[in-house]
């Protein structure tokens, strides 16, 4: 029997014990859940209850100030209207009686007389005047050589006027000393007929201008490099001249 009470009294006791132990930690839990709403409420309390955010106020629009009128100006009075000329009243006047002028009596012109036609007496007719025989009969007893002697002799013509002597060629000159003409340029004026200073130094604007546009590739050197000046002065040999406008040669 002893046994029995043991074993009794052992689940008895070991069941306190669990009770214990969950009353424990209930009281654990619960003491902790009361920290928790106790630190909560702390946290509330010490938080700063949040401003209410106001949208800022725009500020009142400007007075609207009304432009100042200004006061009519006073209309003058319309000009009073002249008063009307008054005509004077004539006596009507009566009008002239149309004067009645006589009509032109025609003349009586007497008609002419006929004109007085004097005879005059017919031309009597003038008799032939005889053929002269002796023109005639001498031309056919003259000589055939008579004849030809009588038609006039053919006048000679002039000879023609022998053609003026050529001019003389001018000796061809080294065109490459002049500034900016090399051999192939040289060549192309030489191909145009100018091969000396003293050509290109004798050309008028025109002249130049024409020779300008037969020149190609190298159209518009005449101008830019001034030939016509430099020729100017390698015609007359003036090489100090040359080299004090152009630079050394």
């Amino acid at each position: 029997m002893t046994l029995p009470f043991a074993v009794i009294a052992a689940g008895v006791v070991f069941a306190l014990m669990i009770l214990f132990w969950g009353a424990r930690l209930a009281s654990r839990r619960r003491a902790a859940n009361e920290e928790i709403e106790e630190f909560n409420e702390d946290y509330v309390q010490e938080t700063p209850p949040a401003r209410p955010i106001t949208p800022p106020v725009a500020p009142p629009p400007p007075p609207i100030v009304e432009p100042p009128v200004a006061a009519p100006e006073p209309i003058a009075p319309p000009p009073a209207p002249a008063p009307e000329p008054v005509a004077e009243a004539h006596a009507p006047v009566a009008a002239p009686e149309p004067v009645v002028e006589p009509e032109p009596v025609a003349e009586i012109v007497p008609a002419p007389l006929p004109p007085v036609v004097e005879e005059t007496p017919a031309p009597e007719p003038l008799a032939p005047e005889p053929l002269a025989d002796e023109p005639i009969a001498a031309a056919f007893d003259a000589s055939p050589a008579a004849l030809a002697s009588d038609v006039a002799a053919p006048v000679p013509a002039e000879p023609a006027p022998a053609p003026a002597p050529a001019p003389a060629a001018t000796a061809a000159d080294d065109l490459t000393r002049m500034k900016g003409v090399g051999p192939r340029l040289a060549d192309r004026l030489g191909t145009v007929g100018i091969t000396s200073f003293a050509q290109l130094a004798a050309l008028t604007p025109e002249e130049a201008d024409a020779l300008d546009a037969k020149l190609g590739d190298f159209q518009g050197r005449i101008h830019r490099d001034r030939w016509i000046e430099q020729a100017s002065f390698l015609a007359k040999d003036d090489i100090a001249g040359f080299e004090g406008v152009f630079g050394k040669l």
